[in-house]
């Protein structure tokens, strides 16, 4: 038997559902990149929920942090790239000033649009003139102790960066 006759014979009893039962899906917009939405150079103003000093779990990695509760497997699913990269900033010849005006006015556009996981390449410092990762170091504190540190639920360290990139978990809004 053909492929389509098996698929014939498989669907000749199916029958259209009735209008009342059928289910409408709901398309979303498509996500607009950060890379579209003009940088501001102010500082954006705290949004109505404070910031909130993240409970980590201790971790043997200082580039890492986890909210209390969530699970290694939840940690291991992340670095395996589930959910996806939803956005990525890019900081790469930044000053610590500009690096973190890009994070604060694009996390908002990120929580609004409710992705999940952001990736940050901030280098591995290897040019910096202080002789450590100014800029990483940065990052993780705002990660940290930000304005949006109340949205963090974990850091890693992106798989495959050589240590100049992370992954960050973001909470479900």
């Amino acid at each position: 038997m053909k492929e389509q006759d098996l698929f014939a014979e498989a669907m000749g009893k199916v029958q259209p559902l009735p209008s009342v039962d059928k289910v409408v899906a709901v398309k979303s917009k498509p996500r607009q990149p950060v890379e579209n939405i003009a940088v501001r150079r102010e500082r954006v103003s705290p949004v109505s929920k404070p910031p909130i000093a993240l409970s980590v779990q201790a971790t043997s990695d200082p580039w890492m942090f986890v909210a209390d509760g969530l699970s290694r497997d939840r940690l291991k699913r992340l670095a395996a790239g589930r959910p996806p990269i939803g956005q990525t900033f890019d900081l790469h010849g930044m000053t610590r000033d500009e690096a973190l005006d890009l994070l604060a006015s694009g996390f908002g556009h990120v929580l609004s649009e409710r992705i999940r996981v952001v990736c940050i390449i901030h280098g591995r410092g290897l040019h910096s003139q202080e002789g450590r990762p100014v800029l990483k170091e940065a990052v993780y504190h705002w990660l940290r102790q930000g304005v949006f540190a109340h949205a963090v639920l974990a850091v890693i360290l992106q798989p495959g960066s050589g240590g100049g990139a992370c992954l960050v978990l973001l909470r479900r809004q």
